[in-house]
């Protein structure tokens, strides 16, 4: 009969997050956390969400009043205002002019509270408000901004009103999170320099429906009161509910987290395999200094400027292909014309010969009517003078 040892197995080292880990249950059975904070974790890991009812936020009724109040009257003027963007329904990185918001983003309590699910130090870096439900259709946030290693990434939305099912509440895929990550080459799409990428992001958002059904993942709508948080991972499927009620606001308040030791870059607008990477230039809210780009503990240098120069230069050779392609056509037409071109000119002087001839019968069609008329009104006389003659 075979023996065997009784060995304790080795956790490997992985460039992952650890409630993402293949072996996270036996990380979790090691680490020493209290009961709160391991059903905390779990459900992180489990659903790849968690709720939050308390920010750790002195006065936080006080500083949320303050932040609707004084970007309401700024939505709708479209356009950059210092590092900001603001359009009719949200406004982006409100964090760079408001105080309450970047307060908000950077909530030591989140932030804790990310160190413990990720392992990293957390790199707020993008704020998003809005006023209205997006109702925007289900997605992963892992198309629009991702990291190497992946899954360093996660949102937090806050409730600035509450939230029911009339006014657009979020809603999500419980467990989601644990698909595999997709990008649109997995589609067959070549995304990199597209001057509107957002025009084959129905594609994306096709599919995903088609992959819910398939896995019957289950839909949760977000229904929380004001100054209550969600936080989820990177590859969570979420979107925005209809808006039922059109008369209601739906005031919130989303902020984007890489982690640290990471390249952070979009994956909408990349294509790896053809040295076609969209960086992104990624500043922290906490220091708000530029976040250097790590690959396994190397400092790389990355200019996030040069994707744009690139797609830039792509576009510039396309269209000389164009030109090369239709340059031939073009000379080909150009003799075509200079056959036709007395053909024409013939055409033409008949067309004037008889424009003169149709003028010329006009002119004696008119002088024939007034002759006309003049033998009409002579042979009127004379039926006058017939008839007097008769009756005499």
């Amino acid at each position: 009969m075979s023996q065997t040892k009784d060995t304790k197995m080795t956790i490997p080292v992985m460039n992952l997050p650890w409630v993402e880990s293949p072996f996270f249950e036996q990380i979790f059975s090691q680490l020493n956390l209290d009961n709160e904070t391991r059903k905390f974790v779990k459900q992180f890991a489990e659903q790849g969400y968690v709720i939050i009812d308390d920010l750790g936020i002195e006065n936080i009724g006080e500083i949320i009043d303050r932040i609707v109040n004084n970007l309401t009257p700024i939505y709708g003027d479209k356009g950059k205002v210092e590092s900001a963007w603001i359009y009719y329904d949200r406004i982006q990185d409100a964090w760079t002019f408001n105080q309450d918001v970047k307060e908000i983003a950077t909530a030591p309590k989140i932030i804790n509270l990310l160190k413990i699910l990720y392992q990293r130090e957390p790199i707020p870096f993008q704020t998003l408000n809005f006023r209205f439900g997006t109702e925007q259709s289900t997605h992963s946030d892992s198309i629009h901004f991702s990291s190497v290693p992946a899954r360093f990434m996660c949102g937090v939305w806050i409730a600035l009103e509450d939230i029911d099912a009339n006014n657009g509440p979020l809603h999500y895929y419980p467990g989601s999170h644990k698909l595999p990550i997709f990008d649109l080459n997995d589609l067959g799409i070549t995304g990199s320099y597209q001057n509107k990428p957002y025009d084959i992001y129905p594609v994306y958002e096709e599919f995903l429906q088609s992959l819910i059904e398939h896995n019957g993942l289950e839909k949760v709508e977000l229904y929380v009161k004001k100054g209550q948080a969600l936080i989820w991972a990177a590859n969570l499927l979420h979107g925005g509910s209809p808006v039922l009620d059109k008369n209601r606001t739906r005031y919130s308040q989303v902020t984007h987290y890489y982690f640290s030791d990471c390249m952070y870059y979009i994956p909408l607008l990349s294509d790896p395999f053809l040295h076609r990477i969209h960086f992104k230039e990624v500043k922290n809210m906490l220091t708000e200094e530029v976040v250097n780009h790590i690959y396994n503990g190397e400092k790389l240098e990355v200019n996030s400027e040069e994707y744009e120069v690139e797609r830039l230069k792509f576009e510039l050779l396309q269209f000389q292909e164009q030109l090369a392609k239709y340059r031939p056509i073009a000379i080909q037409s150009q003799d075509e014309v200079n056959v036709l071109k007395p053909q024409l000119q013939t055409v033409e002087s008949e067309l004037e010969k008889l424009r003169s001839q149709l003028y010329n019968s006009k002119t004696e069609l008119e002088l024939l009517k007034s002759q006309n008329q003049v033998i009409e009104a002579e042979l009127e006389r004379l039926r006058t003078k017939l008839y007097g003659i008769i009756n005499n």
